[in-house]
């Protein structure tokens, strides 16, 4: 990462405002960064959403 970029707020109704803070945070996250590092990124970040959605799911049953 190039340079510290403070993570946005996100609202508790998550609207287009939302969205756009969360691309504009990205889009500084991912300045100077190949596309590799960039894919490498993304799926490091998918891969804890799904354990956070997998605890969800187990916590449900």
């Amino acid at each position: 990462m190039a340079a510290a970029v403070k993570e946005p707020e996100i609202s508790e109704r998550f609207d287009l405002e939302d969205i756009r803070k969360i691309r504009e945070y990205n889009a500084a996250r991912y300045e100077g960064m190949t596309p590799t590092e960039i894919v490498a990124d993304t799926r490091a970040g998918a891969v804890e959403l799904l354990e956070i959605m997998k605890k969800r799911k187990l916590a449900k049953v």
